[in-house]
């Protein structure tokens, strides 16, 4: 486990599946419904089981990173949870409000960044 790495990229690899833990165990325990009514709006089928099925990607992609355990695997099945969940959470051209749409946009540009962080991963 971790073999070759140098203390920052342990660090940086362990910062990396932290964000998708600890998102994923607050969206699954205190925003479920939340998340559950925007893709509702969103016209998403099946909401509850997509969102479901987005929790274990980022959960099982998020251990699999923070064990160093087919990282590889891992940081792919995270960058298809990011790209996916940033399609249906982040429709800034759908939103009217300015301060609203800046704030979707920069958390698409932070996304393009934390794929890029998974990138180097693999």
């Amino acid at each position: 486990m971790y073999a070759g790495k140098t203390f920052f990229q342990i660090a940086g690899q362990l910062m990396i599946a932290f964000l998708f833990l600890g998102t994923g165990v607050s969206n699954a325990i205190w925003k479920e419904k939340q998340h559950i009514d925007r893709m509702v709006a969103y016209d998403i089928p099946f909401p509850r089981l997509v969102l479901w099925i987005g929790f274990a990607m980022q959960f099982v992609g998020g251990v699999m990173v923070a064990f160093d355990w087919k990282t590889h695997i891992g940081a792919a099945m995270l960058i298809a949870f990011v790209i996916l969940a940033s399609a249906i959470f982040h429709r800034y051209w759908e939103v009217e409000d300015p301060l609203r749409r800046h704030f979707h946009v920069s958390f698409l540009f932070s996304n393009v960044a934390i794929i890029g962080a998974l990138l180097l991963l693999m």
